[in-house]
């Protein structure tokens, strides 16, 4: 197995270092990302392009950083991520399809599922509890991708055909952020985008599903629904649009109160265009992040109406569990942003160097 073993310097941009609280951190990394944890305060995980992986035990003061090559020397293109329990998984997208595993501070993968069908593209990942956790793949022969896990993702099992919504033709779903599963509870919300974009739903654990129509952009290869995120079991808002037509703002931001059952369009035409990742703050309920390539977007109302905040090009975004702090990340980068100064102030760029590792 090979490894990379060189060490870098890593430049950090720091925006709002002259201020008495850091607004951002900016810090270069070697591959694009779209899934990113925030395991704990200081404890942040991340999963690339080309099979690279990184991480910070003491809030991004120092990063550790390895490329990851699978048994079969490829290395993956990872698009999503999770932790369970005392284990980190992260999943690779296309055929050879890997999800590895390592301990929650590892750096040292095991590689617990492969798959080498030709049609395999694997999206997103989310765990129920500790054993019990979901990956969503794009359909296989007009059937769902849905793996499951029973004994914390030793094993991956796909659920049977006959237990799952037929697919329309052209359905599929988005790598973007790790963003089209949600779970709260018992219930795990999928969501599907291309020629079809709806929502799927199991409220036992994966036993059962149910579909729900989708009123928002789709029909398209790039159009439809690119992440979603619930304050609640109730309440929640699905994101997207047409990665095309990135400017476009309707049709693009849809809510429901309840549970997933009904949706409807929201802040039409006033709102961000095309984003790729939305989270619902976790303590204050009615602020939402939204970010995307054409930049960072704020609602303090539940996602009616929004505040762009900044141009900075990001991905995927994750609250610290306080909400006190925004993780973002990008192509060859990860930031960290003060979230009540992110709302309430404008960026100020600065720059200085910073260390970071790659390990073999």
């Amino acid at each position: 197995m090979k490894n990379a073993n060189a060490v870098i310097g890593l430049t950090l941009l720091c925006w709002g270092c002259g201020q008495a609280n850091n607004v951002w951190q900016h810090w270069t990394v070697p591959c694009s990302i779209r899934t990113l944890d925030v395991i704990s305060t200081n404890h942040i995980r991340f999963a690339g392009s080309d099979g690279w992986v990184g991480q910070t035990l003491d809030g991004g003061d120092h990063w550790t950083v390895r490329q990851w090559h699978a048994p079969d020397s490829t290395t993956p293109s990872f698009r999503a991520s999770s932790p369970s329990n005392q284990s980190w998984f992260a999943t690779g997208i296309a055929s050879p399809a890997w999800i590895a595993q390592s301990s929650l501070t590892g750096m040292n993968p095991t590689w617990v599922h492969h798959d080498t069908s030709a049609a395999v593209f694997l999206d997103a990942m989310a765990w129920w509890n500790d054993r019990e956790g979901l990956v969503f793949g794009d359909p296989i022969d007009s059937c769902l991708n849905f793996l499951t896990t029973q004994d914390g993702g030793q094993t991956w099992h796909p659920i049977s055909c006959t237990l799952l919504p037929t697919t329309v033709e052209g359905e599929a779903g988005f790598a973007a952020s790790n963003g089209n599963i949600c779970i709260q509870g018992d219930t795990a919300w999928v969501f599907s985008g291309g020629r079809a974009s709806r929502c799927f739903r199991s409220t036992d654990r994966g036993h059962s599903w149910e579909v729900f129509s989708l009123p928002i952009r789709q029909g398209g290869t790039m159009t439809g629904v690119f992440s979603a995120s619930f304050a609640d079991a109730k309440i929640g808002l699905a994101m997207g649009g047409n990665w095309e037509e990135p400017e476009n703002n309707t049709g693009n931001l849809i809510s429901t109160t309840d549970g997933g059952a009904t949706w409807h369009a929201i802040s039409e035409g006033e709102g961000p265009g095309y984003r790729s990742s939305i989270r619902h703050h976790p303590i204050f309920k009615n602020e939402v992040v939204s970010v995307g390539k054409l930049g960072i977007d704020v609602s303090m109302d539940g996602g009616n109406n929004w505040t762009h905040v900044s141009d900075s090009s990001q991905f995927v975004a994750r609250f610290s569990a306080d909400g006190r702090t925004l993780w973002m990340a990008g192509n060859q980068h990860v930031t960290r942003c003060q979230w009540r100064m992110l709302t309430e102030m404008n960026e100020t760029i600065h720059e200085h160097n910073g260390p970071i590792t790659r390990i073999p």
